[in-house]
């Protein structure tokens, strides 16, 4: 870790949700005492929002003529999240010297994924440096507005936004590195617990990953053996990067056996097995950051799962 400090960002955000709840899940995990439990094992916390005049709130929506369902709402959001986490980075003490705070992030929807690695491209502009991600998605997310079976909701399209591919939206283009690149590429991104059996990766989408020579980790790979599986992607990460970002959807976790995650994905990935490769990843030495994703608490009446995740993050990030 390159750092005992860690600065929390929340993010209360519905805005490209199938449903509403997630905007409670920053709140959720301060009641499941992540604060706390952080400061008891050492680690020094600050807290801020992004979002200060408060959550992007989901609202019913139409799809737009360009096939996007409340685009302007969501950039709004994405580029105050940007630059909370790029504020964040400038304002470490020491400078270059000195590394800055470990960045987590409660960002509520996957949606805010580009907005936070260009910030962090931004960072590390002018040094040979660069920056990767292990995405622990069940779903691809490489819908287009132009696609006849998208729902529209931005969410849907967050690994288009990441690569700025063809579809991408054109206010989403703002969210790439220094010369306008995509804040990722085949080089520098992990697709880890990835549902080839969900009919919400379109057969277009996995021929992409796999003619574009993308490194993905299917759920069954990782039910079968995480840690084993975890230990072999982050060895290939860790070649090609100086510095990770892990981002955890916890719809990766099959709902079955744990409903935390806003819309049922039916991954047959077990709570277990996804924490277990989640704190490999986070005892590397490259990670700088964590964001969490798609935590409804509306599913968690007494805070029972939550508190389980909770506990794991913690366990994670002292290990």
């Amino acid at each position: 870790m390159p750092s005992r400090s860690i600065n929390i960002i929340n993010v209360p955000s519905d805005v490209g949700s199938v449903y509403a709840g997630k905007s409670r899940a920053p709140a959720a995990f301060q009641a499941a005492g992540l604060q706390d439990k952080l400061a008891a094992s050492g680690w020094q916390t600050t807290v801020s929002t992004a979002l200060p005049q408060g959550p992007a709130g989901w609202a019913s929506s139409t799809r737009q003529p360009n096939g996007a369902r409340n685009e302007a709402i969501t950039v709004k959001a994405c580029k105050k999240v940007r630059d909370a986490v790029g504020n964040a980075l400038a304002a470490s003490e020491g400078g270059r010297d000195r590394p800055p705070p470990f960045q987590l992030i409660l960002s509520g929807e996957c949606l805010y994924c580009p907005a936070i690695l260009s910030a962090y491209w931004e960072y590390l502009k002018g040094t040979r440096d660069r920056i990767g991600i292990v995405y622990m998605d069940a779903d691809c997310d490489l819908y287009t507005p132009s696609d006849a079976s998208s729902s529209g909701n931005i969410a849907g399209m967050t690994l288009t936004h990441l690569t700025l591919c063809e579809g991408a939206l054109k206010s989403m283009r703002v969210f790439c590195q220094p010369d306008g690149a995509g804040v990722v590429d085949n080089s520098n991104i992990l697709l880890f617990g990835l549902n080839i059996d969900s009919p919400a990766n379109k057969r277009e989408h996995l021929g992409y990953l796999f003619n574009h020579g993308f490194r993905v980790t299917t759920s069954r790979a990782v039910q079968r053996n995480p840690v084993k599986e975890a230990k072999a992607a982050l060895e290939w990460m860790e070649d090609k990067v100086d510095h990770i970002l892990v981002h955890l959807d916890v719809d990766v976790i099959d709902p079955g056996l744990y409903p935390l995650g806003n819309v049922p994905n039916w991954t047959g990935l077990s709570f277990e097995a996804t924490m277990a490769a989640f704190k490999t990843f986070l005892r590397s030495d490259k990670v700088v950051g964590l964001s969490i994703a798609e935590v409804n608490p509306d599913h968690d009446p007494g805070l029972r799962l939550t508190r389980e995740l909770v506990d794991n993050i913690v366990d994670g990030l002292v290990g």
